[in-house]
């Protein structure tokens, strides 16, 4: 019965946000109200991205123990980072386009060979942003010890989220004007 009441206060919190955002979108100029609606959506989406991103990352550094990396110019790149940040990508797509931007016109091949090339140039960003702050940044390992690849990744997410929303409203999933 505990987890019927916790899943039940869940829900009312959820509405409570809902309601809380709807308000709060609902004082900016009407222009403004759409994309505030979707950069919020966006967020949800990269959350449930960083969930798909963060839990294959840990499985295969905490479980696994796959602690590989190799060196592109200069560049040091954890292995493990390529495949989790690749799993989101392709979760966000499908999220991005039928929910965030309600995408359901096109090609789906065309518009995920465009959400995969954009996603391709942020993929490499994150990939030497965290490698960055893992392998140049002592701060990182000074504040966060044994998990300074998790606030890095965390850092990086949040340097990339802007880039990747207007790319993905603007260039991947753009609706013609009726």
């Amino acid at each position: 019965m505990g987890g019927r009441r916790k899943y039940h206060a869940f829900l009312v919190s959820c509405m409570s946000l809902k309601t809380t955002l709807d308000e709060l979108v609902g004082r900016l100029p009407v222009r403004y109200q759409n994309i505030a609606r979707q950069f919020l959506k966006f967020g949800v989406t990269g959350v449930v991205g960083a969930i798909v991103d963060f839990s294959i990352y840990g499985f295969l550094t905490r479980v696994i123990g796959w602690t590989a990396f190799y060196t592109v110019f200069g560049f040091q790149i954890v292995a493990a980072n390529n495949v989790s940040v690749f799993c989101a990508i392709m979760s966000n797509f499908f999220i991005n386009k039928y929910w965030t931007f309600k995408n359901r016109e096109g090609n789906v091949a065309k518009q995920w060979l465009g959400y995969f090339s954009f996603n391709a140039v942020t993929w490499v960003m994150n990939q030497i942003l965290v490698s960055y702050f893992v392998f140049h940044v002592a701060l990182f390992d000074q504040l966060f010890g044994h998990n300074s690849d998790l606030a890095a990744k965390v850092a990086a997410i949040g340097i990339i989220l802007f880039i990747n929303f207007f790319g993905s409203k603007f260039l991947v999933f753009k609706t013609k004007k009726s």
